[in-house]
Parts: C-alpha cells; sequence; structure tokens
C-alpha cells in the first residue's frame, strides 16, 4: 500500500470527522466536561406582547423579544422580560436537549389607564353564560334610559370598535320600574329573566321589550329547563377529558370553570356564605346572583395539553382571562392578573370598586369594574374600563 494512498485515507478520515462535529455543533451539541460526553442542546423562543422587550437569562442581558435563543445546555433558566412602562415578567423555564421550548407571555400596563364607560348609572350587572354579554339596570335618576340594558360584546372585532361599541337598552321603565330587579341568563345567553319584587319578565336580549313577558306561572319548570341545559352542557365537556383522572376530577368537582378554548379548567372548595363578595359568573358560569355568597379555596388549574396541574394563589374570586392563558384575582380592593400556572402576580388595580364585580372583556384588552365617585355630576356609580393592553 503506497504512502500517498495512505495519506489520502487519512485525510478523508479527517475530513468526515470534521465535517460530523460540524454538523453536531451546528445541531446544537456539544462536549460536556462534567459528563465527559458530547451532550445536546435545547432552544427557547420567546415572543412577548407587546414586543422589543429585553430578555435576561440567569441575570445576563441576552435577547429581545420576539427572538430565538440557542444552543443552551439542558438545565432550568430564569428568565426575566423587562419592558419600560410595564411590569417585568420572570418565571424558572426548563430546557430539555434536543427540544424547542416555547415561551410566550403578555406584559401588563405598570399603570393602567381607568375610564368610564357609562355615564347613567349601573345596578345589579350580570354576565351571560359565554362571557360575551353584560345585562346591568340604569337607575330612576338615569331618567329615560332608565331600565334594563345590554351591552354585546363582539369577537375579534378591533380593540379600537370593541371601545366604542354601545350598550342596548331591553326594557324601559315605562313599563315598570326595573329599578331594583334583579337579572339572570338563560342558558343559552339569548334571555334575560328580570325578576322585580313578585313579578319575573322574560325579556329578549338582542331588542327592546316593549311588552315583557310575565313568566311568573312558569318560573319554576323555565329555570329547571336552564338548569339541564347547563348541566348537559358540562357534561358534555367532561366526557371529553381524555385523562382518567382529570376526568374524576371534573366530574366530582363542585365547582369547575373551563377556559375560553376549553384547554383547561380550574376548580376548588366551595364555602357557601363565608362572604358577600359578587361576582360576574357562578359555578354554573351564567347566574351572577347565585354566587353572591359563594367563594372558592384551594383552587388549581388543571392542564389537559400538557397533563399538569397548579395551585393558584388566593383570592375572593378567580376567573378566567379570555385569552386562556390568565386568571384574574379579585381581592377586597385589589385586581391581579396571574399565569394560569399561578406565577407572576401583576397587580392591575388598587382602590375601591363596588361588590368585587369585576369581568374582562373578550379580546382581553381591558377589564371592567362598577366604581363611584362622589361628585355633583357623577353620584352614581358607573362601568370604568381598566386597559390591559
Amino acid at each position: 500500500m503506497s504512502r500517498r494512498f495512505i495519506i489520502t485515507i487519512i485525510t478523508l478520515v479527517i475530513i468526515a470527522i470534521s465535517a460530523g462535529v460540524a454538523i453536531f455543533l451546528a445541531k446544537g451539541y456539544t462536549f460536556s466536561p462534567t459528563e465527559k460526553r458530547i451532550v445536546g442542546t435545547g432552544i427557547i423562543t420567546i415572543t412577548s406582547e407587546p414586543d422589543s422587550a429585553s430578555v435576561f437569562i440567569d441575570g445576563h442581558l441576552t435577547t429581545a423579544t420576539n427572538a430565538t435563543v440557542s444552543s443552551l445546555a439542558p438545565k432550568k433558566y430564569s428568565v426575566k422580560v423587562v419592558k419600560e412602562g410595564f411590569i417585568p415578567w420572570e418565571k424558572e423555564i426548563a430546557v430539555k436537549e434536543g427540544l424547542v421550548t416555547p415561551i410566550k407571555l403578555t406584559l401588563f400596563p405598570a399603570i393602567p389607564t381607568m375610564y368610564p364607560l357609562t355615564f347613567n348609572g349601573v345596578k345589579n350587572p350580570a354576565l351571560s353564560s359565554d362571557g360575551g354579554q353584560l345585562a346591568f339596570v340604569v337607575p330612576a335618576s338615569g331618567g329615560k334610559k332608565a331600565g334594563v340594558w345590554v351591552w354585546t360584546q363582539v369577537r375579534n372585532q378591533p380593540i379600537a370598535f370593541a371601545r366604542s361599541a354601545e350598550p342596548h337598552q331591553i326594557a324601559a321603565n315605562a313599563f315598570t320600574d326595573f329599578s331594583e330587579s334583579s337579572l339572570r341568563w338563560s342558558a343559552d345567553s339569548k334571555k334575560v329573566l328580570a325578576t322585580v319584587g313578585n313579578n319575573n319578565y322574560l325579556l329578549e336580549a338582542d331588542r327592546l321589550n316593549s311588552d315583557p313577558r310575565d313568566i311568573t306561572a312558569i318560573l319554576e319548570p323555565t329555570l329547571q329547563s336552564w338548569e339541564e341545559d347547563r348541566k348537559d352542557k358540562e357534561t358534555s365537556r367532561v366526557l371529553t377529558i381524555q385523562d382518567t383522572k382529570m376526568q374524576e376530577t371534573a366530574s366530582s368537582s363542585a365547582s369547575i370553570r373551563w377556559s375560553p378554548d376549553e384547554t383547561k379548567f380550574m376548580v376548588g372548595d366551595v364555602i357557601p356564605g363565608t362572604n358577600d363578595v359578587r361576582t360576574p359568573e357562578s359555578d354554573s358560569g351564567q347566574d351572577r346572583m347565585a354566587q353572591s355568597a359563594n367563594r372558592m379555596t384551594n383552587v388549581k388549574v388543571y392542564d389537559l395539553e400538557e397533563k399538569k396541574e397548579y395551585s393558584l394563589p388566593p383570592a375572593l374570586v378567580h376567573m378566567w382571562l379570555p385569552d386562556s392563558r390568565h386568571i384574574i384575582l379579585v381581592e377586597e380592593k385589589t385586581i391581579s392578573v396571574v399565569d394560569f400556572d399561578g406565577t407572576n402576580k401583576a397587580v392591575i388595580y388598587a382602590g375601591s370598586f363596588l361588590d368585587s364585580f369585576v369581568f374582562p372583556w373578550l379580546d382581553s384588552s381591558r377589564l371592567v369594574i362598577i366604581s363611584s365617585f362622589p361628585t355633583p355630576t357623577a353620584s352614581e356609580p358607573n362601568l370604568y374600563g381598566i386597559n390591559l393592553k
């Protein structure tokens, strides 16, 4: 065998080895001195709303959102995202060998703006089961506008249009005095039951009811029908859960609240009669008044996709933000938003608001509360928006 041939073979072997090493390095593999072997690395993709936020990994400024960080050794990293004017976001993220770990986060304003949505007074609000409509009473002081009103949110509507949308009246005080009426939505979110004293009027939610129908004589079967519809819908949801343990948890829970995209659900122990908190959703998600003396403790979130469970911080009320990635925590004089795994608690509002009533806009652009400013021109409680974007 000639010397030239041997040199050629050795050269080809060196080239092949070098090419292999280059390919391994390009794919993120590296040599670990501690493990004495070649190990794979992982990748983090990080996106934020708003974007162009600074990303710190283990305390080091690494990149800006939206970006990809590659060649990360498999381990847990402290990831912090910061943007001026917004509440920082921070979480411990586990990077695994050969896998891409996506991070999608929302930064909330450090000083959210607050502005009035109504001007004639608001009482006894009730949120529909689909979360898209709010019924409320304008008191007698509202003059010609006194009566029952509905504010309908339109899904996927641009924020500018959503903020300029106007509520519509469905019952006027010209027929009867609705000022002290309590409101309840039907299971299909198409009708509102207005209870005035011993009378019960069924109102169509999409129009002005000039001659409201009194259904007091058939009230019990009507409510029973609504409750059966609700239970049938809830049972259907639970049966779609493939994980046996999670399905058992959901079916046995006295209180279950599904995320809007139905990939997660929230359960807890119901404590009846422990406070007078009034929320826009009951255990069934439709009857605000039924929840007026109930709250949940030991609240947990179950993620059906990841098959994981998380514990949430304590609060008077827990409710989903429509993006299905965050949960609103309502406390006595504080409103916060947390990631669905219970981390990154961001205080959105600290101050007075009536009845602990809070509900989110369908595009997650804002929260709505009832508050009152004791001035000569604004003495009645009204709806106020709090920007989240």
